[in-house]
């Protein structure tokens, strides 16, 4: 397989901004779960001495993001035309605009839906799911109504027509134009490092609840995503007379979540500081077989209640 390199590689230690900066005490409550080996100078106490802890300044962001989750599979025929389209408007229409590949089937890891993120020797042996993507598939495609029988199927922000939080790609431009329009309730802001020596990422996020009418619970998901490898896809096109693409380009691969937890933490008294602001905190061994230089982060914090995705952000490794 040939992986694409599309960001210049990092030097160790590299510290990376998302959004802006924030100026506000230090927050290092819920650290707990942090695996401080990952960090090659020593312990959490080095780290914030090397300044490698973020202090994070006043997040001046007014506008809403919009982010495309679709649900696809390589041995899946009409997925290509569907991630055409959704390419076509985040490559063309707004850089607040992200959308991500989640290899899951309607019902997750059985039946029918199982055929379009399965394995099929000789030519598609690619891994492209995980077990968080086939949670949230099979959440999806359980909810009573839902138009999520089969892929390709697609969530704008996970806005609900009628019970619905799924999509066609007819979609993509109404239901983003309602995103683009929306009051911005809640904001987000991350910084990270990266150390070569122990492939280990470190994550800190700040999430500003701006509307504080804002009754229901509010959690936070972060997608760890392969910008782009090349491997074989299924298709039905005139263009393909064999039914595949051998070089296909499948890009934003959403290949796990970072805490393992498809559906997040929640915002909570806990993860609060003085000024308001929720803090969360990451540590993440990246696999030997990802390249640091082909991955993102997306950052999204979303309403229970309403399943709708009230903030996206886009992190850069």
């Amino acid at each position: 397989m040939k992986r694409l390199f599309l960001i210049a590689s990092l030097a160790s230690g590299l510290l990376l901004f998302s959004c802006d900066k924030v100026d506000n005490s230090l927050k290092k409550e819920g650290t707990a779960g942090i695996d401080w080996s990952l960090y090659p100078g020593g312990d959490s106490t080095t780290y914030v001495q090397a300044g490698l802890w973020p202090t994070f300044t006043a997040n001046t962001n007014t506008l809403r993001n919009v982010v495309i989750e679709d649900f696809t599979g390589h041995l899946c025929v009409f997925c290509p035309l569907t991630a055409s389209a959704v390419h076509a408007f985040t490559d063309t229409t707004s850089t607040r605009a992200f959308d991500v590949a989640i290899h899951s089937g309607s019902e997750g890891g059985g039946g029918l839906a199982n055929s379009f993120q399965a394995l099929e020797a000789p030519n598609f042996m690619e891994v492209f799911f995980n077990d968080e993507g086939l949670a949230i598939g099979e959440y999806f495609g359980d909810i009573p109504g839902t138009g999520f029988v089969s892929n390709p199927r697609l969530t704008i922000n996970r806005i609900k027509q009628g019970n619905d939080p799924t999509c066609s790609a007819a979609s993509i431009s109404t239901l983003s134009n309602v995103v683009f329009g929306s009051q911005l309730k809640v904001n987000i802001q991350a910084s990270s490092n990266y150390f070569p020596t122990t492939r280990g990422i470190f994550l800190h996020t700040e999430i500003d609840k701006l509307d504080q009418t804002l009754t229901s619970d509010l959690y936070t998901v972060v997608y760890l995503v392969e910008d782009s490898i090349i491997a074989p896809q299924k298709i039905s096109s005139p263009q393909f007379p064999s039914g595949v693409i051998p070089d296909y380009v499948h890009r934003n691969v959403m290949r796990g979540c970072l805490d393992k937890k498809p559906f997040g933490q929640k915002l909570s008294v806990a993860s609060l500081d003085s000024n308001g602001k929720y803090h969360f905190n990451y540590s993440y061994k990246l696999p030997n077989e990802y390249a640091i230089n082909n991955m993102h982060l997306l950052i999204y914090v979303y309403d229970k209640a309403s399943e709708e995705i009230l903030q996206v952000i886009k992190h850069h490794l």
